[in-house]
C-alpha cells in the first residue's frame, strides 16, 4: 500500500524525535509513505528521505495561506507516479490538512482517513477564536462527509465525533498517540532536577506547548498560591511557544522568579518525569494529553483539567486528582493537598501508572492496529 499523507507537525523532520521515529515504523507497513508538511520558508525545511520508503515534502511556502493549493498541487504528483497498488490518503484533521485530503481523494480516487487529535468539539476549542469556530463548523462538516475512515485518539472524541461530526460509528477507530511503554526502563537521567534545584524541596513539573490552550497562567496563579505557602517548592516549565514571552513577565509580575524555571523545548523530557514530585496539567482542551500518559507511565503524581485521556483513562482521587476546566481554587486545594502528604502522591503515582501500563498497547498491537485502520479503508 501506498499512503500519501497531509501533516502539521514539522517535529517530522527531526531527526531522533519520537515523531520521526514513528513516521520510520509507519513506513515499515507500507509500501510508500508521503508526507506533505505544511510549512513556509521560516521553518527552513527541505524535500527529506527519512527512510528507505518515507520522503517528507514541505509546503515551504511564503506564507500560510498557500498552504492548501500547495498541498494538493505535491499531492497531485505524487498521486500521478505509477505505483502498482493500493493507495491511500490521510489528514491529520478535518480541517485545513483535511480540504487538502478531500480534494486529492475526488482526483485520484483514493480512500481518504481523517484524524481528530483534538478535543475538537470542545467549547473551549471551538471558541477559541475565529478560526477554530470556521474549522469545527464549516470544515470539519465538508470533510467529514467523505471520509472513508476516521481516526480518534479518545473513546471520548470518537463520541462526539458521531454525535457532532455525524460520522458512522462503524467508521470510528480508536488509536492513541503511541508511548513506549519500555522507554523509561532504559532513559538515561542527564536531568535530577532535585540536584538542578536544591533550595526547592518539592518540585511541580509542567511540560507543554506555551501557547493560549495550555492555559498556563493559570498554572502560574495557582502556584503563587502555593509559594505563598510554601516558599521552597519550585515550578519547573519545560516547553516552548508563542506565549514565551508574556509568560516570563507574567513570572516576573508575581514575583516568581526564584521559584519558576523555564527550561524551553526538550527532545526528551523523560528525565524530568522521574525527577519532580508533581505533574501539574491546565490545559483548557486536549485531544489526547501525551504529558499525562508520560507522568503516568514514570509513576508522577498528577493534577490535571478534565481534559483528554483524563476524561477516560484517569479516575479523580483513585489515580488522579482531576478539576473542572478553569478552576484555579481547585486546582491550588489538590496541589496543597499532594505538597502536604507524601503518602497520597506515592499512591497516587502508583495507582496512575498501573492504569497507564495497562492502558498502552505494545508497538507490535500499534502498528498491527494502525495498519488494519488503513486497510478497512478498502473494504
Amino acid at each position: 500500500m501506498r499512503v500519501v499523507m497531509i501533516s502539521t507537525d514539522r517535529l517530522i523532520c527531526k531527526q531522533g524525535s519520537a515523531v520521526s521515529r514513528r513516521m520510520i515504523d509507519y513506513g515499515n507497513l507500507f509500501g510508500e509513505l508521503h508526507i506533505i508538511l505544511f510549512s513556509d520558508i521560516s521553518h527552513n525545511l527541505s524535500t527529506l528521505q527519512i527512510a528507505p520508503n518515507v520522503w517528507v515534502y514541505p509546503t515551504n511556502t511564503s506564507s500560510r495561506f498557500f498552504y492548501i493549493p500547495r498541498a494538493i498541487s505535491l499531492g497531485r504528483a505524487i498521486l500521478q507516479s505509477v505505483y502498482f497498488g493500493q493507495t491511500a490518503i490521510t489528514a491529520q484533521d478535518p480541517f485545513e490538512t483535511g480540504i487538502v485530503g478531500v480534494v486529492l481523494s475526488k482526483l485520484s480516487g483514493a480512500p481518504l482517513q481523517l484524524q481528530l487529535h483534538t478535543d475538537a468539539w470542545s467549547v473551549h476549542f471551538q471558541y477559541a477564536n475565529l478560526a477554530n469556530w470556521i474549522r469545527v463548523t464549516l470544515l470539519s462538516r465538508i470533510t467529514l462527509r467523505y471520509a472513508k475512515g476516521v481516526r480518534v485518539v479518545t473513546e471520548k472524541v470518537g463520541r462526539d465525533a458521531a454525535v457532532n461530526g455525524h460520522v458512522p460509528p462503524k467508521l470510528i477507530s480508536v488509536l492513541p498517540v503511541f508511548v513506549d511503554e519500555t522507554s523509561e526502563l532504559t532513559t538515561e537521567m542527564p536531568v535530577d532536577l532535585h540536584q538542578k534545584f536544591p533550595d526547592w524541596n518539592i518540585i511541580l513539573l509542567m511540560v507543554s506547548r506555551l501557547e493560549p490552550e495550555k492555559n498556563i497562567s493559570l498554572a502560574l496563579k495557582a502556584f503563587k498560591s502555593i509559594h505563598a505557602r510554601y516558599p521552597h517548592a519550585g515550578l519547573v516549565i519545560v516547553g516552548s511557544g508563542s506565549l514565551d514571552g508574556s509568560l516570563k513577565r507574567e513570572v516576573r509580575r508575581l514575583s516568581l522568579s526564584n521559584n519558576v524555571s523555564f527550561e524551553g523545548f526538550k527532545l526528551d523530557a523523560s528525565s524530568y518525569f522521574q525527577s519532580a514530585d508533581i505533574f501539574l496539567n491546565t490545559s483548557l482542551y486536549e485531544g489526547y494529553g501525551m504529558t499525562l500518559i508520560e507522568a503516568g507511565k514514570a509513576g508522577l503524581p498528577v493534577v490535571t483539567t478534565l481534559v483528554g485521556v483524563a476524561q477516560d483513562l484517569l479516575e479523580s482521587s483513585r489515580n488522579a486528582l482531576i478539576c473542572p476546566v478553569g478552576d484555579v481554587n481547585c486546582l491550588n486545594n489538590k496541589l496543597v493537598n499532594l505538597v502536604e502528604n507524601p503518602s497520597l502522591r506515592r499512591s497516587l503515582g502508583d495507582e496512575l501508572k498501573r492504569a497507564v501500563l495497562a492502558h498502552l498497547p505494545s508497538k507490535k498491537d500499534y502498528l498491527s492496529n494502525t495498519k488494519a485502520s488503513f486497510e478497512s479503508l478498502f473494504a
